[in-house]
């Protein structure tokens, strides 16, 4: 395929040149630790020879962790620096005690541990360095190249402005769009594929083109350029579409999430054990909020409030009371407001650091909720909400969270709810457990305390 056949190749380069700066870090290490007196030796210097018989191993180990994980894998995205090089340290701390591990019970020769702390600390700063080394190299060839693929745009569907600007910026795909024309055009099109100027076109329908489709292809299908369908489905989607294949069928899934498989266990896992912790360490606050409530006044410590969760099954979410009791016989289901004369004293203050929440960890550990996740509302609000806003539902693809990407950025109570959806639905199409993390962390700073947290 033209569309991946250089970066194809620059997968090969990056792998190169990675064993390359694999080989030099470990040799460097051995110079570094033997050469220069950091500490002492105890047990007299070592040769240069015992640690190439220990490169073989050490390359299969990394080799073997970077192509599994999809380091090398032929793909079209483009990939930040900064997660591509949280993915190299990540890889790379995982290779390195697989090697360890492993040189420990095939070799008897015992290495210096201060080398393999050298090395440990050398490639999280030479491996980028490499990645940066190609990149470099990939637009100084490209500068000097002139043998671009040729690109044809067919169709005014949605995508296809978007398409023409990514080709322009995309100097890793190696392409130059020749010209955008719609399915009337199609005469010209032919023309341009006589000449045999053309490597690739993409059909971009619109909803009107969308039955031409076919008529469009047999034009094509009598010259060798790659073709490409962008089908046309609608002009707003929530998720990106996800191919998928069965008995030779092509569908698209419109809205999965991205988290299944093992990262349902791994967030499984992590919730469980962060939960437990957090009960644990933080036992004498849960103790002091609920002595509190209890002398704040009349009535039960915790609130039970029915919730939506995941796939739409409801749920009974806990928190420290905040308010009188019978609080909503007047009102009936509204949200909080500002100087709420409902809310008690000491629940102003518990909702405003946010502790009225923390008994929620009970909930992560039944599996009804998750540390981190959309925020879970009542079923009164849903079914206001689901007519209002578009794409409001797919929000319950994935566990309700006690904290998440909406609150971290500031869309938390009376707020936007259009963009604390955007966010909801942005974090369940990436989710990863790093993610997970980085909101955790991001929470105490941005997300404990809001002025819209009454």
């Amino acid at each position: 395929m033209i569309l991946s056949r250089h970066a194809e190749k620059l997968n090969i380069y990056r792998a190169i040149i990675d064993i390359l700066i694999i080989t030099i870090s470990w040799i460097l290490a051995f110079i570094i630790r033997f050469n220069f007196e950091i500490i002492a030796l105890t047990k007299g210097p070592d040769t240069l020879f015992n640690y190439l018989r220990l490169l073989p191993l050490l390359l299969l180990c990394y080799f073997f962790i970077f192509l599994t994980s999809g380091m090398y894998k032929k793909s079209l995205v483009k990939k930040r620096i900064w997660d591509e090089n949280f993915q190299l340290a990540k890889n790379h701390t995982i290779s390195f005690f697989i090697f360890v591990t492993l040189s420990f019970f095939i070799y008897e020769h015992r290495y210096s541990r201060l080398t393999l702390f050298i090395f440990f600390f050398l490639i999280p700063i030479m491996l980028p360095l490499g990645r940066s080394i190609i990149r470099k190299w990939n637009r100084f060839y490209l500068k000097f190249k002139n043998s671009k693929k040729k690109v044809i745009i067919i169709g005014t569907g949605p995508s296809s402005e978007k398409l023409a600007k990514t080709i322009d910026a995309r100097s890793d795909w190696n392409l130059q769009l020749i010209s955008c024309h719609s399915f009337s055009e199609i005469n010209i099109v032919d023309k341009y594929l006589k000449t045999g100027a053309v490597d690739l076109v993409f059909i971009v329908p619109s909803a009107s083109e969308t039955i031409q489709v076919n008529e469009i292809y047999k034009h094509l299908d009598k010259n060798l350029s790659d073709i490409f369908l962008i089908p046309y489905l609608g002009e707003k989607i929530f998720f990106e579409p996800t191919p998928i294949q069965f008995e030779g069928i092509t569908a698209l899934a419109l809205n999965s999430s991205g988290l299944e498989s093992y990262g349902l266990f791994l967030k499984r896992l992590f919730d469980i054990v962060f939960s437990f912790t957090f009960i644990l360490v933080f036992s004498p606050v849960y103790l002091i909020c609920a002595l509190l409530v209890r002398l704040s006044s009349p009535g039960p410590i915790f609130f039970k409030q029915e919730r939506m969760g995941l796939d739409g099954k409801k749920f009974y979410c806990i928190k420290y009371r905040g308010m009188y009791v019978n609080a909503e016989e007047k009102s009936g289901p509204v949200w909080a407001k500002s100087n709420d004369d409902r809310t008690t004293p000491i629940g102003k203050w518990l909702r405003k650091t946010s502790l009225d929440e923390i008994p929620q960890f009970f909930n992560v550990l039944k599996g009804e909720m998750s540390v981190v996740g959309p925020r879970p509302e009542r079923p009164v609000f849903v079914d206001n909400f689901k007519d209002q806003i578009p794409g409001y539902m797919l929000r319950h693809k994935v566990k309700a969270g006690i904290t998440g990407w909406a609150q971290i950025n500031g869309w938390r109570g009376n707020t936007s709810l259009e963009k604390r959806i955007e966010c909801d639905l942005w974090y369940i199409q990436n989710w990863n457990i790093w993610l997970d993390l980085k909101i955790v962390m991001l929470t105490p700073a941005k997300g404990l305390i809001h002025p819209n947290a009454y």
